[in-house]
């Protein structure tokens, strides 16, 4: 059985959770609104049912015997002020046990609830269109009395219904303040529980493409840690993967350099041999070979940089001293084949990186400032601390430079400009881009001195670097 979540944009638990709550809470709302105004209603009743009665009581007490007949002693004064209401009419009827009419209002002579339901008793009913509340008290005060007396009395019920309504309005505006209260404090308390997760959230999305270092679960909430653990074998498959990348591409590398190098060997011996035509044609396919096992070895050294191709890379301290003392060793022979001045300005200065990477940005840019600087031209290495403090590493040349309008393209890999008339692969500055981006490095190009040639300047982040192997080691 799969589990099908939401895929809608903006889907959030905070806004489930608070719906999942909100319906529930409005339901008894709901309920509480009903319960609430037949409560009201029964209170109501209650305390107007008492004065009602304590009408049926003041008519009572005005009746007496005369011959026989019963009477009832009322002024039109004392019917007024029994009838006066500010918010209702009032009714009233006294009859005989035989049914006849004493006083009052005959409509409501017929009103008159069974003995059987109490004495005295209550019920709603109809009159004149308007519903009442009729209350029936039976009464016998004599015993002289030639039969009993039932007293009736109705009103209207506006002042009751007024009241529960009252009552109502008031439990109402309590329950929704207590729900707005309780969503408020669950928002709030939701949103407190999710820091957390807000924190573990920010804390991987920060995190550099190349940072597959396991995120730690023991200060994640219980909730997520299965999924935690989940992303941490992921990582671990990638890094496993890379490493494997770069255990081919090493391979790779080796297999392919030496049956290239051997290549090279053999036009070389041929070339002495022969003569004429057939020596310039392997000359053509010696610098074709040239060109191949210089493309292929880009072409790896690439790949190895690459962001891609290095989810982890082990940082540790290296001095920049080092790599020109070991580029002067590789490069001086070359230089003095094109009579090309190669010095070296080496100042103290150690960055956090991996060592084997930084001397391949090195050693392309070197050899790209050889490729095109004219025989007879002179190149510059470099390396210190600028006045930030931080370490850089600077070749200069004085060959043709870079115009400023194309010194972007030319980090994209197989980007040579049309005015370079010297062979290359295209790939040296994108093999720089990719190592300086793995050490948190600027790239920089700029025209050398007298308006001429280029300078490449790779400035380093002390605390990049550390921060970057802090990371890889935790």
């Amino acid at each position: 059985m799969s589990l099908h979540l939401p895929t809608r944009s903006g889907y959030s638990l905070r806004r489930r959770l608070l719906g999942f709550l909100l319906m529930p809470l409005l339901a008894l709302l709901g309920i509480s609104i009903i319960t609430d105004y037949t409560e009201g209603m029964h209170v109501a009743n209650r305390a107007y049912d008492h004065a009602l009665f304590s009408t049926a009581l003041a008519v009572a007490a005005r009746l007496d015997s005369n011959e026989d007949e019963n009477d009832i002693d009322l002024t039109a004064q004392a019917e007024a002020v029994l009838r006066t209401d500010v918010a209702d009419k009032v009714y009233f009827a006294v009859t005989r046990s035989n049914g006849g009419l004493i006083a009052g209002d005959k409509q409501l002579a017929t009103k008159a609830t069974p003995a059987y339901e109490g004495n005295p008793s209550y019920h709603f009913d109809i009159l004149g269109g308007l519903p009442v509340r009729v209350a029936t008290y039976r009464y016998r005060p004599l015993a002289g009395w030639s039969s009993d007396a039932t007293i009736i009395v109705a009103e209207t019920t506006h002042k009751r219904e007024t009241a529960a309504n009252r009552i109502m309005i008031t439990t109402l505006w309590t329950d929704l303040l207590l729900i707005a209260t309780s969503l408020v404090v669950v928002f709030f308390g939701i949103r407190y529980a999710m820091i957390p997760l807000d924190a573990l959230c920010e804390g991987i999305r920060q995190r550099e493409p190349e940072d597959l270092s396991p995120v730690n679960e023991s200060s994640a909430p219980s909730e997520i840690r299965p999924l935690l653990s989940a992303i941490n074998r992921l990582m671990s498959n990638l890094r496993d993967a890379g490493a494997a990348q770069q255990a081919f591409i090493s391979s790779a590398a080796h297999q392919l350099r030496t049956p290239l190098a051997g290549l090279q060997t053999q036009l070389e011996l041929i070339a002495e041999n022969l003569s004429g035509e057939t020596q310039a044609r392997v000359e053509i396919v010696k610098k074709s070979a040239a060109r191949l096992a210089h493309l292929t070895k880009q072409m790896l050294a690439l790949a190895r940089s690459s962001v891609d191709a290095n989810p982890v890379v082990e940082m540790q301290g290296v001095a920049l001293t080092d790599l020109l003392e070991s580029a002067a060793s590789d490069f001086l022979d070359t230089a003095l084949q094109k009579n090309i001045d190669l010095g070296f300005e080496a100042e103290p200065a150690h960055v956090q990186g991996s060592g084997w990477m930084l001397r391949e940005l090195l050693a392309n840019l070197i050899d790209n400032a050889l490729r095109y600087t004219p025989e007879g031209g002179h190149v510059t290495v470099r390396c210190g601390t600028d006045t930030k403090g931080q370490p850089y590493l600077e070749v200069e040349d004085n060959g043709p430079g870079i115009p400023e309008a194309a010194r972007e393209k030319v980090f994209k890999r197989f980007t040579r400009l049309e005015e370079q008339s010297t062979e290359g692969s295209g790939l040296g500055l994108s093999i720089v881009k990719e190592v300086a981006k793995l050490h948190h490095a600027k790239v920089e190009l700029r025209t050398g001195a007298g308006n001429c040639g280029l300078i490449v300047a790779i400035h380093f982040s002390t605390l990049s670097g550390l921060q970057r192997a802090s990371h890889l080691s935790g």
